[in-house]
C-alpha cells in the first residue's frame, strides 16, 4: 500500500515544495492529468492562444472550421498570439476544452467582432456575457445562476463544438501530428522526466491510477483522439494495467474535470481522502482541494505564474518532475 507521510519533513526537500501539509494518510487511488503533467507531446498553449486571438479579431466567418483555414492559422501561430490570450491559455489549463472554446466565442461577442442572430448584444446580455468571461478565467465552468439569454446561449452552444474541431485541426498541423510521429519512434523525450517510473511505482504499491483530462478523448474526426497519444507515449491503459482507466470530455458536451472526478469517486465508492491528484491545471487543484484529496502539482521551474496560482489555490505539494528523490519520502510504499 502507499502511505503519504510528511512527518519530520521540512517545507522543502530537494525540489519538492510543501505548500499545505496533510497528515498521514493511505492512498488507494490516483487521478492524473495528462497534458503537461505526464505528456509533453501536444505543446498546446501557443496554439490555443493563437486560435483565440484569431477569433477575437475575426469572429467566426463563413466556413471558419474548414481544413484550409486550419492550415492558414497553423502557419501563423507565433504571429497571432497576444499577451491576453497567452495568459488565458496558461491559466485555463485543466478546464474542459469546450469551456476554453466558449471563452473565445464569448470574448469575441464582447469585442463586437462576432454577432449572434438579431444583432449586437443588448446591455443585460453584455453584462451576463462579461461575467461568464470573468468566471471562466477564474476556473468556473458552470454559471446557471446567470440570465444568459436564449439567443446567446444557443449561439454559443452551436459554435463551440465547431470551434473545437478547428482547434484540434490547427493543433494537429502545428505540433501534435509531428510530435506524435516522433513519440512513436522514441517516446521518452515526450514524457515528463520520471513520469512512467512514477506511475509504475504507484501501481506496484497497489494504487489504482486513472487518467482524467479536460481534453476530448475521441471525436468523429479523430476516433482515437487522446488515447492514441497515451499509447504512443508508452502508457498502458486497461483493467489491471499501470493506468486503470482514462477519462476526458466529450467533443459536443462540456464535462468539467471536477465533475468527472466526483463521478469517479462515486463509481469507485471511495472518499477524497484516499486519492492523490497529480496535475498542472487549476481545475484539478480546485477539485482536489474541494474533495479533500492530496494534490501534487507538476510544474516546470520557470512556470512562475502557475506556481503562484497553485499556491493561491492551496495545492499541497509542487515538484518540477517525477525524478525528484524526495517523492519517495513523501509517498512511501509499505507491505500490507
Amino acid at each position: 500500500m502507499l502511505i503519504l507521510d510528511v512527518t519530520n519533513l521540512p517545507d522543502r526537500v530537494g525540489d519538492l515544495e510543501f505548500v499545505r501539509r496533510l497528515g498521514r494518510r493511505h492512498i488507494s487511488h490516483a487521478f492524473h492529468d495528462i497534458d503537461g503533467t505526464h505528456s509533453l507531446l501536444r505543446d498546446w498553449p501557443p496554439v490555443m492562444s493563437a486560435l483565440i486571438s484569431w477569433v477575437i479579431a475575426n469572429g467566426l466567418p463563413e466556413g471558419y472550421d474548414r481544413e484550409e483555414n486550419a492550415a492558414h492559422i497553423a502557419a501563423q501561430v507565433e504571429s497571432l498570439r497576444a499577451p491576453e490570450t497567452d495568459r488565458f491559455a496558461i491559466e485555463s489549463a485543466g478546464l474542459a476544452a469546450l469551456t476554453q472554446m466558449e471563452w473565445a466565442i464569448r470574448r469575441a461577442l464582447q469585442q463586437g467582432t462576432l454577432l449572434p442572430a438579431g444583432g449586437p448584444l443588448e446591455a443585460e446580455e453584455s453584462a451576463s456575457n462579461a461575467e461568464i468571461i470573468r468566471r471562466i478565467w477564474e476556473g468556473r465552468e458552470r454559471y446557471d445562476d446567470l440570465s444568459d439569454s436564449p439567443r446567446v446561449r444557443d449561439f454559443v452552444a452551436a459554435h463551440t463544438p465547431r470551434l473545437f474541431h478547428l482547434y484540434e485541426a490547427v493543433l494537429a498541423q502545428a505540433s501534435r501530428d509531428r510530435n506524435l510521429a516522433a513519440a512513436r519512434q522514441d517516446p521518452a523525450p515526450w514524457r515528463v522526466p520520471g513520469s512512467l517510473a512514477f506511475l509504475r511505482r504507484l501501481h506496484a504499491a497497489g494504487v489504482s491510477n486513472h487518467f482524467v483530462t479536460g481534453s476530448v478523448m475521441s471525436t468523429p474526426r479523430r476516433p482515437e483522439g487522446m488515447l492514441e497519444e497515451v499509447i504512443a507515449l508508452g502508457f498502458e491503459v486497461g483493467p489491471g494495467k499501470v493506468i486503470e482507466s482514462a477519462h476526458g470530455s466529450d467533443w459536443n458536451r462540456k464535462m468539467p474535470k471536477d465533475e468527472v472526478m466526483r463521478g469517479l469517486l462515486a463509481d469507485l465508492d471511495i472518499s477524497g481522502r484516499q486519492v492523490l491528484i497529480v496535475g498542472d491545471g487549476r481545475s484539478e487543484v480546485q477539485a482536489g482541494v474541494a474533495m479533500g484529496a492530496a494534490v501534487l502539482s507538476r510544474l516546470a521551474p520557470d512556470a512562475r505564474r502557475l506556481r503562484e496560482l497553485h499556491r493561491e489555490l492551496r495545492t499541497n505539494y509542487i515538484v518540477s518532475d517525477f525524478c525528484e528523490p524526495a517523492l519517495e519520502r513523501l509517498l512511501q510504499a509499505q507491505e500490507l
